[in-house]
């Protein structure tokens, strides 16, 4: 074991737990949001906003620890990587919101419960998996398991888009597909998160 003079500053690895855990947050106060009754929707989507500035905090939190810090876990490059992407996941589940609240879409379909389902499952995964890059212990099994996840989310995105062109006009087909695009930018933002894990554990190897 090499040793070090000034020991790894894993407060950058909490920070990135918290951030992912904002990630699950949205996750469920989108699901929240789209099933509201109209006289809530204001309320469920200022608490996404409030979830979306946290993460943003704690994404410049990370930036201020890990310029401080003399030693961090893995390199400061991968940490900036994997913040950002984590923050666009929780913008993207914003972006959802306001999209159908500016729309006034009603009610989703099951298309979009199951792709919420997948973002869910990915966002927990991605939790552990931060908690586990300062000994990058079991990375390899989240890698993979997110490749398939990701895989599904695509296929389920393009059965939601053909089934919106299928059953509605032009102008509501968009408005919707404009929804549906914004949870796959959520679920494309986590595999951005996992591929970058992945690259860090082949350079680390």
């Amino acid at each position: 074991m090499a040793f070090r003079i000034f020991p790894e500053d894993e407060q950058v690895i909490e920070l990135l737990v918290h951030m992912s855990q904002c990630v699950t947050t949205s996750v469920d106060l989108l699901a929240e949001h789209l099933s509201a009754a109209d006289d809530r929707t204001g309320e469920t989507l200022q608490a996404l906003l409030d979830t979306e500035d946290e993460c943003s905090n704690l994404y410049f939190s990370l930036m201020t620890t890990t310029r401080s810090s003399y030693v961090v876990p893995i390199p400061r490059q991968d940490l900036y990587i994997l913040g950002q992407w984590i923050l666009k996941s929780v913008e993207a589940l914003v972006a959802c919101a306001e999209t159908q609240q500016l729309y006034k879409i009603d009610r989703p379909t099951s298309h979009a419960t199951e792709q919420l389902n997948v973002i869910r499952l990915m966002s927990e995964m991605t939790t552990k998996a931060m908690g586990r890059l300062a000994t990058l212990d079991e990375l390899d099994d989240y890698w993979f398991e997110m490749i398939r996840l990701s895989r599904q989310s695509e296929r389920t995105h393009r059965t939601y888009r053909a089934s919106l062109l299928d059953k509605h006009k032009a102008p509501h087909a968009i408005r919707r597909m404009d929804a549906a695009d914004r949870l796959l930018d959520a679920s494309r933002a986590l595999g951005h998160v996992s591929a970058e894990v992945g690259r860090v554990l082949v350079s680390e190897s």
